[in-house]
């Protein structure tokens, strides 16, 4: 490629310097500028993702269900009845497992849990107290 006829005076997005560029796409003025803006970008990035991570980890996975909507349905699935014990699904299928609650396994990923029972285990857990 051959060099353009005039002078591009550009100034350097790393160190603020004035310097005569080659190309019209040059933004740095030698390669440790270019090399001290790439490192500083993919810090940025790397923070970036680890803030985003941590935030979605942060964050739990609760669906957006209407509390009072669970009290008028009588039978629940698992993450239902989760949000109502504010725990973790894994822990709705432990007690199931202790056989703490009642449920019925409809097919492989059906299982509900009646809203009664729920109740019933809440109120002897409080009269225990």
């Amino acid at each position: 490629m051959s060099k353009a006829n005039f002078t591009i005076l550009r100034q350097c997005e790393n160190c603020s310097n004035m310097f005569e560029a080659q190309k019209r796409t040059t933004r740095f003025c030698s390669h440790k500028c270019a090399s001290q803006n790439y490192k500083l970008r993919q810090r940025i990035k790397v923070k970036n993702e680890v803030e985003a991570e941590t935030i979605k980890t942060s964050i739990p996975k609760v669906k957006a269900i209407n509390l009072e909507l669970l009290k008028h349905k009588e039978f629940l699935t698992i993450g239902e009845a989760a949000i109502l014990f504010s725990c973790s699904t894994k822990t709705v299928y432990r007690m199931i497992k202790a056989k703490e609650i009642k449920a019925s396994n409809l097919s492989q990923r059906l299982t509900r849990v009646r809203r009664i029972d729920i109740e019933q285990l809440i109120k002897d857990n409080g009269n225990k107290s």
